[in-house]
């Protein structure tokens, strides 16, 4: 494991910047409490009523007479605290194993309201009411469910310790909407046994927020309470609510059981051998115990990875960091936020091929505990460096593991350690990491993250890394040494209502690896300043101008410098959910090294002066038509040859609800590179999609990727092919019965093109279907 006293020695600045603000984390202050305006919000009490209620949108029931109502008389966004263009009013009550919210939405004219039948989780762009829940009421982490006027659910998870908010979290809960000739009502069921809260007979408080969104020329976002822009903590302004003494959570095993079989076929199409085929039965589960209302245990035994909806198409040519892609598998996205601090050192797409995985997450009071482990039979690694990085696999298996612990002290600071672990039979990465945040006022805080790594490769993957050392992360992977590393960073941020502020420095050692991560530079530092003016008053079309600058610099650990960037964005924001991003800025970024056997910068890289701007613009010309795009000229470099270039990047987007039933959505992509006074490569990339559903748990998507670039052959000095293509597409029937219950049945195909081919040629086709069941 790590060598502590040689870490001590090493990197005694470090530690000791860790150690201090360690201390100033635990400095007293007064916890910050929810605001309206200048006005402490008072507590309400939601009352415990017991009735028969009929989930159907209509709230006809005498009990909904007896809630706790609220009308939501304020604009957040984009306007501040004014008054709504509609009337709503908001009922909650507590039924004891059960948490029920009813809505009354008005709509003048309920012709002009947006509501599209779409799979669950994907409607924001839709009307919609719903509800935000802090149920621990710790101003760290909360429950967000919505719905639109024909149903169709959105339940989201908030994360103020890294100010994410993610929809890949899902529960089960019941509500309907009722449509009316003023409007539509709502009605929501959230049963106890889908929250994590602090378990026993007490009297709890909660935070709670009820909301609408309403889609007009402006996304209007109506709130029952204020919203003071002054304070940059979004979690500690909900109303606090008193009750749910009766809730509580009994232990509950829930089992998801699934099959998949598929049929794939590959050729080799340069041989012109025939087809290949591999039929493959795969039985797997994921198994929930709820031990707890804090508590939760899961499992997974082989899970698949078969990717039911393809990735987003990225460019790939040209790139001298490994792209990143996002996880899919619900036993890995499960209270993932756990696990959350600010190096990501768990990224589960890591985990390739498990045959086991458990999970462990707990919160009571004041604590966060998350564990995690799994087995992989490909054991794939990010192989970092300060000017490029690549991802390669070994030949053996790995155990990884993964453990977290937060302490959240008051509603303003909090202290976490993290510690992972990849380990097979001739490699290990072995990380142990500490981490704090503190909110000195409502708009300032600041944060740190300090980690060590032990970290021993093969001897055969420094061989399969060099091809003549190109990659200098590839000169640090001698399988004879142990390399060991540090690693931290901290950030210091101010937003206010008119103006915000924000450092960050990050010193990454050279031989600091997070192979259960996604931390892709090493032998790295970097330092970022920023800062805009905010201003709300309403010119012309836009309801808020910012005016942003922005300095940044790359260096290695001896303070070699790899980039310096200056930019100066000005972004407005209007009418049509519009908004315009334009900006100019010019970098000084070194290339490729000469010698790639050695990691030094002095005197082995060329130095670029690069010179760019953009311009992004998006809008909603009508309610179920989106059109953005992003244009980019400037400078760059070409990575291949080692050489200044001039590059044009237009990538346009739209969407278009065709009906409540059918939308369209097509992203084109065009680059083109310039080099050496001569062409380099044009790159077009189209990714077209299209749903439709049949109800509001019936889908067919379909999706179809295809890339046709050109290359100068003549322009690069190594070997190209003049041209390449690749056609994929896929087509997927979903039924969905509950949100952990469903049928997949698809096809997918793949074909590419070279000089050596002449035509598209067919490589790969895939039948499968998938079906997973809660019980």
């Amino acid at each position: 494991m790590l060598k502590i006293k040689t870490l001590i020695n090493d990197y005694s600045k470090p530690l000791l910047l860790s150690v201090i603000l360690s201390a100033l984390s635990f400095v007293p202050i007064s916890s910050t409490q929810a605001q309206d305006g200048n006005y402490i919000l008072d507590s309400q009490s939601i009352p415990s009523l017991k009735g028969e209620i009929s989930i159907d949108g209509k709230l006809d029931e005498t009990v909904w007479q007896q809630a706790l109502s609220f009308e939501l008389n304020y604009v957040t966004l984009p306007y501040e605290n004014t008054a709504p263009p509609v009337a709503t009013k908001a009922y909650i009550f507590d039924g004891g194993d059960t948490l029920y919210i009813g809505f009354e939405a008005q709509e003048p004219s309920p012709e002009n309201m947006r509501a599209n039948l779409r799979d669950r989780d994907n409607v924001w762009d839709d009307d919609l009411v719903g509800i935000i829940l802090d149920t621990y009421g710790t101003q760290k982490l909360a429950y967000h469910f919505y719905v639109n006027p024909l149903g169709v659910q959105i339940d989201a998870v908030q994360s103020e310790v890294n100010g994410t908010e993610s929809d890949d979290w899902d529960t089960i809960w019941h509500s309907k909407t009722h449509q009316t000739e003023t409007g539509f009502t709502a009605e929501f069921a959230i049963p106890m046994t889908s929250l994590h809260f602090n378990d026993g007979g007490n009297e709890k408080t909660w935070g709670v927020e009820l909301l609408r969104w309403y889609q007009r020329e402006v996304k209007y976002r109506l709130s029952h309470i204020k919203v003071d822009r002054n304070n940059s903590c979004a979690l500690c302004q909900l109303q606090p609510v008193n009750g749910f003494k009766e809730a509580r959570k009994s232990q509950k095993i829930e089992i998801n059981p699934s099959l998949v079989v598929s049929r794939s076929e590959v050729r080799d199409v340069y041989s012109g051998g025939d087809w290949q085929s591999d039929t493959d039965i795969e039985f797997g589960a994921d198994v929930n115990w709820h031990i707890t209302s804090d508590d939760l245990l899961s499992a997974t035994f082989n899970p698949d990875f078969s990717q039911i909806e393809i990735d987003d198409a990225q460019i790939s040519v040209n790139n001298d960091f490994a792209l990143y892609f996002p996880e899919k598998r619900r036993f890995f996205l499960q209270n993932q936020n756990y696990f959350d601090s600010f190096y990501n050192l768990l990224h589960t797409r890591n985990i390739v091929d498990p045959d086991y995985g458990v999970k462990f997450t707990s919160r009571k009071d004041q604590h966060t505990i998350a564990a995690l482990i799994a087995d992989d039979n490909v054991t794939s690694l990010l192989i970092p460096g300060n000017l490029g990085s690549r991802v390669t696999r070994l030949n053996e298996s790995s155990q990884n593991a993964a453990l977290r612990y937060r302490y959240d002290y008051g509603n303003d600071s909090s202290l976490g350690v993290t510690t992972t672990l990849r380990e097979s039979d001739n490699y290990h990465n072995y990380v142990v990491a500490f981490d704090g945040n503190y909110r000195f006022t409502d708009s300032t805080a600041v944060r740190w993250h300090i980690l060590g790594s032990e970290t021993q490769y093969p001897d055969y993957l420094a061989d399969q890394l060099c091809h003549n050392c190109s990659n200098e992360a590839s000169v640090r992977a001698r399988g004879d040494e142990k390399l060991t590393g540090i690693a931290w960073q901290v950030d210091l941020s101010h937003n206010a209502r008119n103006w915000w502020f924000y450092a960050k420095h990050i010193h990454n050692g050279e031989d600091v690896r997070a192979d259960l991560g996604f931390e892709e530079k090493v032998d790295w530092q970097y330092s970022i300043l920023q800062g805009a003016l905010v201003s709300y008053e309403p010119r012309f079309i836009w309801n808020k101008q910012e005016l942003r600058f922005t300095w940044s610099q790359d260096t290695n650990i001896n303070n070699d410098k790899l980039r310096d960037n200056w930019e100066i964005q000005a972004n407005l924001f209007g009418d049509y959910q519009s908004k315009i991003s334009t900006g100019i800025g010019t970098q000084s970024h070194v290339g490729i090294r000469y010698d790639g056997t050695t990691t030094d910068i002095a005197n082995n890289v060329p130095d670029f002066d690069l010179n760019f701007a953009f311009l992004f613009f998006e809008f909603r010309p009508a309610g179920d038509v989106y059109f953005s795009t992003l244009l980019r000229k400037g400078d760059t470099i070409d990575w291949a040859n080692n050489r200044r270039a001039d590059q044009f990047h237009w990538q346009p987007i739209i969407s278009w609800d065709a009906s409540r039933s059918l939308q369209l959505k097509a992203t084109y992509t065009y680059e083109n590179l310039d080099s050496a006074d001569d062409n380099l490569y044009v790159v077009r990339l189209t990714d077209l999609r299209a749903d439709y559903q049949f109800n509001s748990a019936s889908k067919l998507r379909f999706s179809l990727i295809y890339e046709n670039s050109s290359f100068n052959a003549d322009n690069f000095v190594f070997p190209i092919s003049r041209r390449y293509k690749n056609l994929g597409g896929q087509l997927v029937y979903t039924y969905r019965y509950s949100a952990f219950s469903a049928l997949y049945v698809g096809y997918s195909a793949n074909a590419v093109e070279n000089d050596q081919l002449g035509s598209l040629i067919q490589n790969e086709r895939n039948a499968f279907a998938k079906l997973t069941l809660t019980f």
